[in-house]
């Protein structure tokens, strides 16, 4: 079975991507490279380790521990929990969306910004943000699309169709 998955997470104004890779079912690579948003070719990061499918529970937990000890001898960042995983990759998981943050996601998504992306931006799931923008009127898989009279334009309530036969009846 193969795959590929691929995750980008901006923290602040750097950015790590994690890739994990299996051609076959025996073995996986996991490449991880980082930046800052302001200069991408200068590389924080970098590495890849490829080792058998078996063996990735045992080195999530020797990762996990090493970037656990790591943080507190260099007094850098509290330890990860090892529950609530959810909450702790999504934390705007479950919060309401506010007008501010729909009119930053569109702008976000029409500028070219990835899905994944831009659910980290906002702590939520690739998943949620689609539906988001489903409900805002936009294409998740077509970012060209936009309403002809631009973005956010109709209220997410009222229907085109009512608003046009309003419009025709004033002239009429």
């Amino acid at each position: 079975m193969a795959f590929r998955h691929l995750n980008e997470l901006p923290l602040g104004n750097k950015i790590f991507r994690i890739e994990l890779v299996s051609d076959d079912d025996a073995t996986v690579t996991l490449t991880v490279t980082g930046w800052q948003e302001d200069s991408p070719e200068a590389l924080l990061a970098s590495g890849a380790l490829t080792l058998p499918l078996t063996e990735i529970p045992p080195l999530r937990i020797a990762l996990n521990r090493a970037l656990r000890a790591l943080a507190l001898v260099a007094d850098v960042a509290e330890p990860i929990p090892d529950r609530d995983v959810l909450r702790e990759l999504f934390p705007g998981h479950g919060a309401p969306w506010v007008p501010q943050h729909e009119e930053d996601l569109t702008h976000r998504f029409h500028a070219g910004e990835t899905i994944a992306r831009i659910a980290a931006r906002f702590g939520r799931t690739p998943d949620s943000v689609r539906t988001k923008l489903r409900e805002l009127g936009h294409d998740p898989r077509r970012p060209e699309y936009c309403p002809p009279d631009g973005c956010l334009s109709w209220s997410r309530y009222a229907s085109p169709a009512l608003v046009g036969a309003v419009e025709e009846a004033e002239r009429g």
